[in-house]
């Protein structure tokens, strides 16, 4: 454009005002012809845009509530240190009808470990990790997995391995590798909210009476 002479250039204004007011001429002409349905079309768009707006607020209260009362539920356990919560979980898999109940934890194994078999007729051999949050957990979780995953089936011949914590593992960041690892490892994840709901319902969450996918 800037090597065009000054002709050469009021011709291609003129061309460009000429098509502008071509596609604004249609473009009114089309409009004035379907008037109606682009009425109707704009009223559902902004219908189904405000519907959706409302109905996302709507369940994200409803989500907010639900999450704020189980997290009441949570309340006694978040005071508990590591030979209270453990005793806890221990108590809890004995409530629920697991048998053979084995406290095995040691030092170094990232938590303390339970091994028990499965409510009957249930026989399968179940290792259930109970790990305190410790401000680190939710961040770090995979190394929680990894070590649960390696120890329980390799060590302990479990048919079943279970992380239960009241820390989140479930944060935006980090969510899809924990659950993905842990799927990976065969490791049931039971982490914050399950856990408030555990309390709630007085009922053990499906993961401990349900074999997870088998590990790849």
């Amino acid at each position: 454009m800037r090597n065009l002479s000054a002709p050469a250039k009021a011709v291609i204004a003129l061309v460009g005002l000429i098509l502008g007011f071509a596609v604004v001429k249609y473009v009114f002409a089309w409009i004035a012809a379907n008037w109606f349905t682009l009425v109707v079309g704009l009223t559902l768009l902004v219908g189904l845009t405000v519907g959706a707006v409302l109905f996302r607020r709507h369940q994200t209260q409803a989500d907010r509530l639900e999450n704020r009362e189980l997290e009441r539920h949570l309340e006694s356990i978040d005071d508990m240190d590591l030979p209270q919560f453990e005793s806890w979980i221990g108590q809890q898999l004995l409530s629920h009808g697991f048998r053979k109940v084995r406290y095995v934890g040691r030092s170094g194994d990232f938590g303390s470990n339970f091994v028990a078999t499965a409510p009957a007729p249930d026989t399968r051999r179940v290792m259930v990790r109970a790990k305190p949050d410790d401000g680190t957990l939710s961040r770090r979780g995979a190394r929680h997995i990894q070590a649960l995953g390696a120890d329980a089936h390799a060590r302990w011949k479990a048919d079943t391995a279970i992380l239960v914590t009241n820390a989140d593992l479930h944060p935006l960041k980090t969510a899809a590798r924990h659950d993905a690892l842990a799927q990976q490892l065969g490791v049931v994840l039971v982490d914050r909210l399950e856990l408030a709901a555990w309390v709630a319902d007085r009922k053990p969450p499906a993961a401990l009476t349900a074999a997870p996918a088998a590990a790849g």
